[in-house]
């Protein structure tokens, strides 16, 4: 399994090239946050349908965020499946396999909405990120004025998270194929935690030596970029998100278009 940052390559074109890495970090949380507040199922469905014909319109690799999201569905799933099993008072489903299980309406509809809101989430953020470069994005937190010390952390955290990640694997592959029999999940975990401690110890050694020689070549700490002006892009795509989801929350009737829409589908 290839294991990588969500941003695109240095070399691979898009249409949102013109646009300032800053605003291509700002617009999702513009996007994201309402629906996150809001209780309105139109509204997550209004925002991710828009989301998803922007990627279309600007041909970003809608496949290839998908594959990326797919990824952490998993844990989101088990982070709302309880949820059902004890929050709510209207029983939906109630069975006896020698012990008694209910299912809750309230709570199959408040995991039903987290795990939209959460997913949704992720797909916006990931639809943006995938126009940005790895340059790009820590140009943009420079931009932000975030001090030097977490830019610093935060790149060297996403720079070795796919180096961990591949490193684990690698090992883990040799082991099965030298004949190390793992059985029960225990065992696979333990394993896991063995030889992704000690990747994280090699790898926290090689980043110590890889400071030090930046030190000795005159590194301060200090990133700096080439300046890079805000332009009418910018504005433009500032204003059609915000006036886009300002419409939707206070003067669209999401509800009566959705049910306008079902009608003409449904007899």
């Amino acid at each position: 399994m290839k294991i990588n940052l969500p941003f695109r390559l240095e070399n691979e074109k898009i249409y949102l090239k013109k646009c300032h890495p800053l605003t291509r970090l700002i617009l999702p949380f513009i996007c994201v946050i309402p629906f996150i507040i809001i209780d309105d199922i139109y509204l997550i469905g209004s925002i991710l349908f828009i989301i998803f014909i922007s990627d279309l319109i600007f041909r970003l690799n809608i496949i290839e965020i998908l594959s990326r999201l797919k990824l952490v569905i998993p844990f989101v799933f088990v982070l709302t499946i309880f949820i059902p099993f004890y929050v709510g008072d209207i029983v939906f489903y109630q069975c006896n396999i020698g012990v008694k299980i209910t299912i809750y309406k309230e709570g199959l509809l408040l995991a039903s909405l987290i795990f939209l809101r959460v997913t949704g989430a992720l797909f916006v953020f990931m639809s943006f990120f995938s126009t940005l470069t790895y340059s790009e994005f820590i140009e943009a937190l420079t931009k932000l004025k975030i001090p030097s010390v977490f830019v610093g952390s935060l790149i060297i955290m996403l720079h070795y998270i796919p180096i961990l990640a591949k490193s684990n694997m690698k090992i883990l592959e040799a082991q099965e194929m030298r004949g190390k029999n793992i059985t029960t999940y225990r065992q696979k975990l333990k394993n896991h935690a063995y030889v992704m401690a000690k990747s994280i110890v090699i790898n926290m050694e090689r980043s110590e030596k890889l400071y030090e020689s930046l030190k000795m070549r005159g590194f301060t700490g200090k990133i700096t970029f080439a300046p890079k002006k805000f332009s009418m892009v910018d504005l433009i795509f500032f204003s059609i998100f915000t006036v886009l989801i300002i419409c939707m929350i206070f003067i669209v009737d999401l509800q009566s278009i959705y049910q306008g829409v079902i009608t003409l589908f449904l007899p």
